[in-house]
């Protein structure tokens, strides 16, 4: 009894009902293989998620940073350029000597105001 006869396998039976319906599971075995792909797909999204977000906050920082640098090379370039007019220009160095340390040539009175600030006080007419 080592081989299987047709007479003991209900699978190679074919009855009227089952020629009618067609197989059930040629119907349904393309509705697993989708169900199966997009299961794995799912899960490699709840995988791959906080690589995902990771990644996109090192993009947040690494620009941040970049206007960081190009912030600080705008000021690299101003104070270059500062130095330069303090070593070479004698009128920016008197200007500056006048402005910042109230130094004026002999006999020059200098005279000091205080910084004008705006009325903060509104009128209402009543």
């Amino acid at each position: 009894m080592g081989a299987r006869s047709k007479f003991f396998d209900p699978r190679s039976v074919r009855t009227a009902a089952r020629a009618e319906q067609g197989d059930l599971w040629h119907k349904l075995l393309p509705w697993g293989y989708a169900l199966i792909f997009v299961g794995i797909f799912v899960a490699a999204g709840c995988l791959f998620q906080p690589v995902i977000r990771r990644h996109r906050l090192e993009q947040m920082h690494h620009l941040s940073l970049q206007r960081q640098i190009s912030d600080q090379q705008v000021l690299s370039i101003r104070l270059q350029e500062e130095l330069y007019a303090l070593q070479e220009d004698p009128y920016y160095v008197e200007r500056m000597a006048r402005d910042i340390l109230n130094y004026g040539r002999e006999g020059e009175t200098i005279f000091k105001f205080p910084p004008f600030e705006p009325e903060t006080r509104h009128r209402t007419n009543k």
